[in-house]
């Protein structure tokens, strides 16, 4: 070999050495942790970014050594995802995995790894780059909590609003049940009060006016009759609305029926005869649709008075 092919290879190797240099500095100074795989998935290069980053020398993350540092609940998952990936033969493998250092420090990266390919197609290996992603995921963990305390005050408040629903619907139902009751000892006292002016009041004022004589004591009648008939006709009221299609002397003969009075009562009180009554009886029942005898008349009106 010549003195200038000495020169020549001497400045080559030279050149070589400082390209290689500054591709150092480059690698090592990128923020992301870089390292290369050869075509047995045994790693064969890491930069500077990938030691700090793992808490490795260069030296411990070769081989197999990188595995150290990924959390143990981890490393089964990312093993097989990896191979799945090969074995599809996947463009860009990403995953992301819990790493534990040997200084005890827990983080999170994500990893993407490409495969290498020679010009003539042959595999060389796998070039990949980790980034740190442990910022990330505590803020995903504290949306994540702050997500779970507000579904859970979600569901105490829905809790707390179903019980407030259920006990307004017991008072609802409770005051409905107050309120029909209520209804029905109106009903109830509107009835007593009737029956003691037909039964009580009305017949005594009968008799007291036949014994009354003069104008003024007929007058005094007749004034107490109307008072009366204005008590108690709104207690008729509801009776008589359903009963539109029945006569004034049915409508009359109807209200002592309900009254419970029995058809010689009713005759003595309205001055006619028991057969006129029976005929009154037989129209009611005809025209509120009673055809069977079993059901009782006076039930049926009261039940056309609730």
């Amino acid at each position: 070999m010549t003195t200038d092919s000495k020169k020549s290879r001497h400045d080559l190797e030279a050149e070589l050495a400082i390209l290689q240099g500054r591709l150092r500095v480059l690698v090592d100074g990128s923020p992301l942790g870089i390292f290369f795989d050869d075509a047995e998935d045994k790693c064969v290069f890491v930069n500077r970014t990938f030691c700090e980053m793992m808490g490795l020398s260069e030296r411990d993350a070769l081989g197999d050594g990188w595995a150290r540092t990924v959390h143990p609940q981890d490393l089964p998952r990312l093993l097989s995802e990896r191979a799945g990936a090969v074995t599809r033969g996947e463009p860009l493998f990403r995953s992301e995995y819990r790493y534990s250092r040997p200084d005890g420090r827990v983080g999170w990266v994500e990893e993407q790894t490409r495969p290498v390919h020679a010009p003539d197609g042959n595999l060389l290996g796998y070039v990949g780059t980790l980034a740190e992603i442990s910022g990330r995921k505590e803020e995903e963990a504290l949306r994540a909590r702050h997500s779970e305390v507000l579904e859970e005050r979600v569901r105490e408040r829905t809790a707390e609003l179903l019980a407030q629903t259920e006990r307004l619907a017991e008072m609802n139902t409770a005051l409905k049940v107050l309120l029909r009751q209520r209804e029905e000892d109106r009903e109830d006292l509107e009835q007593v009060v009737l029956a003691n002016v037909r039964r009580r009041i009305s017949p005594t004022l009968d008799r007291l006016q036949g014994l009354c004589v003069g104008e003024e004591a007929r007058l005094l009648a007749d004034e107490l009759r109307r008072s009366l008939k204005e008590l108690t006709e709104p207690f008729c009221h509801r009776l008589s609305t359903v009963c539109q299609g029945l006569t004034p002397a049915e409508i009359q003969v109807a209200e002592l029926i309900r009254e419970g009075l029995g058809t010689k009562e009713i005759a003595a009180r309205l001055g006619v005869g028991a057969s006129t009554i029976d005929t009154h009886r037989h129209h009611l029942r005809r025209k509120l649709g009673l055809k069977d005898r079993r059901d009782g008349l006076r039930s049926h009106l009261l039940s056309l008075e609730s």
